[in-house]
């Protein structure tokens, strides 16, 4: 079983590599949202078929790739049509649909070290 942290305004969790976070207003975020974001990072988004990834720090929608001191990595934010896929049951294996989701301040990325 993966560890998933919560803080008063995050979920994370971290699976084969990929660090999977829901910032903002997370109170009514269930496990099952985060395990999803962290299944379909695995699996369902090719980030292979992705030629752009932009340096930028920026926390708006789209593939990034950013420098620590630990090296490079590469960030997704998601965009509202991804973000309905996991919070308002628009795929047929979403998880169950969080209640106004689209009124609450919600951002979401995946990260992972690529160097």
């Amino acid at each position: 079983m993966d560890l998933i942290v919560r803080t008063h305004n995050s979920v994370e969790l971290t699976k084969d590599g990929m660090h999977c976070v829901i910032m903002g207003d997370t109170k009514d975020v269930k496990d099952e949202h985060i395990e999803k974001i962290a299944e379909w990072a695995n699996c369902l988004w090719d980030y292979s078929a992705i030629s752009m990834w932009k340096k930028s720090d920026s926390l708006s929608p789209g593939y990034f790739i950013r420098n620590n001191e630990d090296g490079k990595y590469k960030v997704h934010v998601l965009d509202d049509k991804q973000k309905a896929e996991v919070f308002g049951g628009t795929r047929k294996d979403s998880p169950r649909k969080l209640d106004n989701w689209n009124k609450k301040e919600l951002l979401v990325y995946v990260d992972w070290f690529i160097e």
